[in-house]
């Protein structure tokens, strides 16, 4: 059977929870299942369980009927003098000893995945649908809480899209949203969440991802779809079509689903006020010192592999770290070297990482870049005893 595009990373996984009913290891499924789930640290044996009933169970509760189909399997096979194989020792097990069941209907599992994969795909895009968005993205967060690992989230906007309705009608919306639910599914790995959030809005959990991996996957995404409708002729909105993002991760940017889900937006908005068409990484202003404006008292230069970063001049300055504007476009997680002028005749050297990138339009097709570049070693002696000379003096 073929499987839907955005589906294919749950429907490798369900298949492979599915291939330990039929694998003959002597510790059985239970085994497999431990198994696997000291490997993902998914709660495999409740997932094995929902995906032969239809029906929810907590983890330890699935683990231990698992225990206790286990033994029943052994003492049918026992008592028939032959094996009755693992679903219908399954069944008798959670009807006859359980009694979790009452009037239980026979289905044909191809039947029950097809109505199983409607329930949580969106029938426009074939992407994953918001109910099971909220429901994955809870999952991840407990993950990675329990786990002590990361975790990004992508919140995904098209640009202008009631104008592209309003001037082409519906039927043209539902093709570019059609279009960028398929590039969207191209760009994930297996084990990410593609989903449409809802009208032309969509997200992407991105699990064991730091924030400035998942800036270069949203950005590819984002140049992926303003390159696609470029090129794309006939049948197509003549007007261009782009996608701006907001990002933000576990547990950096917030400890719980609601507030990493608002700072994603956050990002989003100020993607969208900054011009729209890129793709912007929640940040908090978290100074210890007051930033001094640069202004007269020195400026800065960036050398990357010996040569120039474009133009480039200094806006403010702290301990921490300095804000540049730039011609260049720098990288979210870059390292820098760079030389700052504090006088005349003192230059230091001062290594940096770039944990801020702001896009701003400059005109005629142009634009500067705004970067916070935060020192990787600390504020340099020379730098510190000037920030606070110039702060006593202003």
């Amino acid at each position: 059977m073929r499987a839907v595009a955005a589906v294919k990373g749950s429907e490798r996984t369900q298949h492979k929870l599915l291939g330990l009913l039929d694998e003959d290891r002597p510790e059985g499924v239970l085994g497999g299942l431990d198994l696997l789930a000291s490997q993902t640290g998914a709660p495999v044996h409740a997932d094995l369980l929902r995906l032969l009933t239809h029906a929810s169970f907590p983890n330890d509760a699935a683990r231990r009927i698992w225990s206790g189909y286990q033994a029943h399997r052994a003492t049918l096979r026992k008592r028939l003098g032959r094996d009755v194989g693992p679903r219908v020792a399954l069944f008798d097990y959670l009807t006859n000893i359980e009694k979790r069941f009452v009037n239980p209907t026979v289905i044909e599992f191809e039947d029950f995945e097809r109505t199983e994969r409607a329930a949580i795909t969106d029938h426009l895009t074939g992407l994953f649908n918001r109910a099971h968005f909220d429901a994955s993205l809870k999952r991840e967060i407990n993950r990675c809480l329990r786990y002590g690992q990361i975790a990004s989230l992508v919140m995904l906007d098209l640009d202008d899209f009631k104008e592209i309705n309003d001037r082409h009608g519906h039927p043209a919306g539902d093709v570019v949203l059609k279009d960028v639910g398929r590039l969207l599914t191209q760009r994930v790995r297996d084990i990410d969440i593609g989903a449409r959030y809802g009208g032309e809005e969509f997200a992407m959990i991105l699990p064991e991802t730091p924030r400035m991996s998942a800036w270069v996957v949203a950005e590819r995404l984002r140049g992926e779809v303003e390159r696609y409708f470029k090129r794309r002729k006939g049948g197509s909105p003549s007007i261009p079509v782009t996608i701006s993002g907001g990002i933000a991760s576990y547990p950096d940017d917030a400890t719980n689903v609601d507030n990493l889900v608002r700072r994603a937006d956050e990002a989003l908005y100020r993607a969208k006020r900054g011009g729209k068409n890129r793709v912007d990484v929640y940040y908090e202003e978290k100074r210890n010192s007051s930033r001094l404006p640069i202004g007269a008292r020195g400026d800065i230069r960036i050398r990357l592999d010996g040569s120039a970063a474009g133009s480039c001049r200094a806006l403010n300055i702290s301990a921490g770290g300095i804000l540049v504007e730039t011609t260049r476009p720098l990288r979210l997680g870059e390292n820098l070297a760079m030389r700052v002028a504090i006088d005349r005749d003192k230059e230091l050297n001062v290594q940096g990482e770039v944990v801020r990138l702001e896009e701003r339009p400059a005109g005629r097709n142009r634009k500067i870049y705004d970067a916070g570049i935060r020192f990787a070693r600390g504020c340099p002696r020379g730098l510190s005893r000037y920030l606070r000379e110039s702060a006593k003096a202003s």
